[in-house]
């Protein structure tokens, strides 16, 4: 009987190598807004999230999970979402909490909205079709979930949206369009209200949890038993909606590949001393597993594979995803001996936290529980390189004059160590030009972008445009930073915004620039809120002047600790150009006091220009050395309209 069941399990290895299977990686974001601070709370959100999110661990997602988030920490939490979401075959965001429409788009609102100016709804809030089109570039399904239908709760009804100042009107949320591949589901239909519920859970969330489970069920027929369950819980009056532009199927619960049965388990042929030799190969592991490189193969070398020893997973890690070539492992998963060599863990991003993991190790009649802790790390040439905003990058970065000494040899020893990880060569021509190394530099980066690595596109652009090692050429520059940003970049997304705004080196197109700086300053950009704010202070090129529209983008940047922005507000040189026109003395003082501005002395010529003073010229350079504006800005670039729109 052993023989054959031996037989047996062979066969099925064979062919799953045979047919090439692997594990599909899938990332959902999952948010719960409960505790606002200038609106009425919400009683379910915070409980919806809890319960989302360990649906689709279940279901074998790596889940970012966010309760009462402000918008900083959406920030944050979005950016490595999409870090560990690049290349993903479904990335998910399910949001639960207030949202409303506004001239027939959506926003999700933070806790800490207020709302109060017609300003704050570009700064305070998150625009839906930002959340899309940042998937879009990052995965090849896309699935939003919206349990946020409700009623604007803010007294204030006209906000500014681009360049138009729009009045809300609307109740719930607006329909939204879909992009091939695409799924967008809402608790209730456009235009309607969804309902909190009596219970602990939202009627959808209730019914999304539970029919979400059903093994081997397509999601739009799992979206229909959503909506049966809520039509039937509301007595009809919230009906469950979505748009589908899905090609292929979509199963978020798949039933297990290679289920250890009962007869394998209950084989009463394994010796007591294999079972303790299992438990020994793993109990007790510290195993460090490197950030952003992938699935990391544990390797624990264990001792049997035997058929009748079998692994259930009686604990799985808080966060990151386990996995085996051919699937990912959920929690409850079973493996059998002859997979466990093959088990690997990949840590979520943004979480250095070690995890631990529980097995329990059944030989026989024989059941023994071992435990293993797993320690995520971060390279040390993304400690020492890695730069803000980078939507593909694992750490909170740092600027090109705050990277560190030895950083070019740390880097070096990465893109060894892991040559297919474009990251890494990017961080490298980072270190490069930190250190005066021109032309290496540039074949790193160049490296990096033939790789995928976006920001490296938008750096070639810089480069160009700022003649470092070669001629100016603007015209390449401007091709470079539209394809960074048509692919989510936000320094792109400023930079190709201001050359369009200003039409310097391309036709001006004043609606699409600020369309596109403002976009860039919603993932938290700080160079294109200095650039907004000196837009809206005078007026220019067709936007009307709006000093309190101003004044919302230096408190944003202030918000994120930004000098220059605080700079704008406390350095008065030249009134009649560096000070907020219309912002009355008591208005500037009280902002300055709450932040505590201290102000500095003044340079008495010549006048400043908003941006970041350059870093000195290196020897044998054509153009000047790159520096970073505050802790999301991007290089002085003269050639495509400068650092900030008022040079």
């Amino acid at each position: 009987m052993l023989k054959r069941y031996a037989f047996l399990a062979a066969l099925i290895l064979m062919s799953l190598s045979a047919f090439e299977a692997r594990a599909d990686r899938r990332v959902a974001l999952v948010i719960g807004n409960s505790q606002y601070r200038e609106i009425p709370t919400l009683k379910n959100p915070d409980k919806d999230a809890e319960d989302v999110s360990n649906t689709f661990r279940q279901a074998g997602f790596d889940v970012f999970v966010a309760k009462d988030v402000t918008k900083l920490q959406f920030e944050e939490k979005f950016r490595n979402y999409l870090a560990a979401a690049d290349g993903a075959d479904l990335a998910v965001v399910y949001y639960s909490g207030h949202g409303f429409q506004i001239g027939g788009e959506n926003f999700l609102i933070p806790v800490d909205a207020s709302l109060k100016d017609a300003a704050d709804m570009e700064v305070q809030t998150i625009r839906l079709n930002d959340v899309l089109q940042q998937l879009r570039t990052k995965s090849k399904i896309q699935m939003i979930i919206l349990d946020a239908c409700r009623n604007d709760p803010f007294p204030r009804k006209d906000y500014w949206l681009r360049d138009q100042l729009i009045v809300s009107g609307g109740t719930g949320l607006a329909q939204v369009t879909g992009s091939q591949n695409e799924l967008i589901a809402f608790a209730t239909e456009p235009g309607a209200v969804a309902y909190d519920g009596s219970g602990d859970l939202s009627p959808f969330s209730s019914a999304f949890s539970r029919r979400a489970l059903a093994p081997n069920q397509e999601i739009r027929a799992v979206m229909a038993a959503v909506r049966r369950d809520v039509v039937k819980a509301t007595n009809g009056r919230q009906v469950p909606w979505e748009n589908s532009s899905l090609i292929d199927d979509v199963v978020l619960m798949r039933a297990a590949a290679l289920p250890a049965s009962d007869a394998q388990q209950n084989q009463q042929v394994a010796e007591r001393g294999i079972q303790a030799a299992a438990a020994e190969a793993i109990e007790n592991r510290d195993i460090s597993v490197p950030v952003g490189v992938g699935p990391v193969a544990l390797k624990l070398d264990f001792p049997t594979r035997d058929v009748s020893t079998s692994l259930k997973l009686a604990g799985y890690p808080a966060v990151g995803t386990l996995s085996l070539p051919d699937r990912v492992l959920s929690p409850q998963s079973s493996l059998i001996a002859a997979e466990v060599d093959q088990l690997r863990y990949e840590p979520q991003i943004g979480s250095t936290a070690p995890v631990e993991i529980d097995f329990q190790i059944r030989a026989g009649d024989a059941s023994k529980r071992a435990t293993m802790k797993l320690s995520p790390s971060v390279d040390p040439c993304d400690q020492a390189a890695g730069e803000p905003l980078d939507l593909q990058g694992v750490v909170p970065g740092r600027l090109s004059n705050e990277i560190a000494d030895g950083a070019v040899e740390a880097c070096e020893a990465a893109v060894k160590a892991y040559p297919d990880v474009a990251r890494f060569r990017y961080e490298l021509g980072r270190a490069l030009l930190a250190a005066g190394n021109i032309d290496e530099a540039r074949k790193a980066i160049h490296e990096a972008s033939d790789k995928g690595h976006v920001r490296a596109v938008y750096e070639l652009g810089y480069l160009a445009s700022s003649g470092i090692g070669t001629p100016v050429d603007a015209t390449q520059a401007n091709g470079l930073y539209s394809q960074a940003s048509d692919r989510g970049d936000p320094y792109a997304m400023s930079a190709w915004g201001r050359a369009l705004f200003n039409g310097v080196g391309v036709q001006r197109d004043t609606g699409k620039g600020l369309d596109l700086m403002l976009t860039a300053a919603a993932m938290g950009h700080i160079s294109a809120m200095n650039d907004l704010a000196m837009i809206f202070k005078d007026g220019r090129n067709g936007v009307p002047a709006d000093p309190a529209r101003a004044l919302a983008f230096l408190k944003a940047g202030i918000e994120r600790q930004e000098a220059y922005s605080m700079g704008i507000l406390g350095l008065s040189p030249r009134p009649s150009t560096l000070t907020v026109a219309a912002c009355t003395p008591k208005v500037v003082t009280k902002i300055i006091t709450k932040i505590k501005v201290i102000r500095t002395p003044v340079p008495k010529a010549p006048p400043p220009k908003i941006g970041k003073p350059k870093a000195p010229i290196v020897p044998g350079e054509t153009g000047p050395a790159p520096w970073r504006g505050g802790n999301g800005g991007d290089h002085s670039d003269h050639s495509t309209g400068g650092g900030n729109s008022a040079g």
